[in-house]
């Protein structure tokens, strides 16, 4: 049986995740009050449609915008996994990700270089977020990182394959 590979959420899709369901109630709670409401004076339920069905509406779209962006990311990475070929990529670090704070912790993403040898380009490749650090657990200073035939700015670092199974105890 084959493992399941993770390509990861970037900060885009867990604000997805935040404002989309939240954007829905909102939504929903405005259209409820509305219609419940509408019987007794028809201009003063409009008020909870226009508010908080415009803002339920405007959160929904920003959430969804956010998430189905982060979805695409995802199956692109899918698709060059599975279908795209693999270079050997160069580990040269492990950077702390300054800008992503999340459960009192920066994330850290590995960072590989592979040169082209068509052109001889040098491309520069992140992994996905990484919550625990890695320095010391990098089995090997090469990576396969995975590019899509079709697309050669879509690519997928298989961090995995280099590292051991991480189990975090708390």
């Amino acid at each position: 049986m084959s493992e399941r590979k993770k390509y990861g959420w970037t900060v885009k899709g867990m604000l997805g995740m935040i404002f989309g369901p939240m954007g829905l109630f909102f939504l929903i709670l405005g259209v409820l009050l509305w219609y419940f409401k509408a019987g007794e004076n028809p201009e003063d339920p409009l008020i909870f449609l226009y508010v908080f069905g415009g803002m339920g509406g405007a959160f929904f779209l920003a959430g969804l915008g956010l998430l189905l962006s982060d979805v695409r990311r995802r199956a692109l990475m899918r698709r060059a996994y599975e279908g795209g070929y693999y270079v050997m990529g160069r580990i040269v670090g492990v950077n702390a990700q300054r800008q992503v704070y999340m459960n009192g912790r920066n994330p850290g993403v590995v960072e590989c270089h592979y040169t082209d040898p068509a052109t001889g380009d040098v491309h520069v490749c992140y992994s996905r977020y990484l919550y625990v650090n890695v320095e010391d657990l990098l089995q090997s200073d090469q990576v396969p990182v995975y590019i899509d035939r079709t697309d050669d700015r879509v690519v997928f670092v298989d961090i995995d394959a280099v590292l051991p199974a991480v189990k975090v105890h708390r």
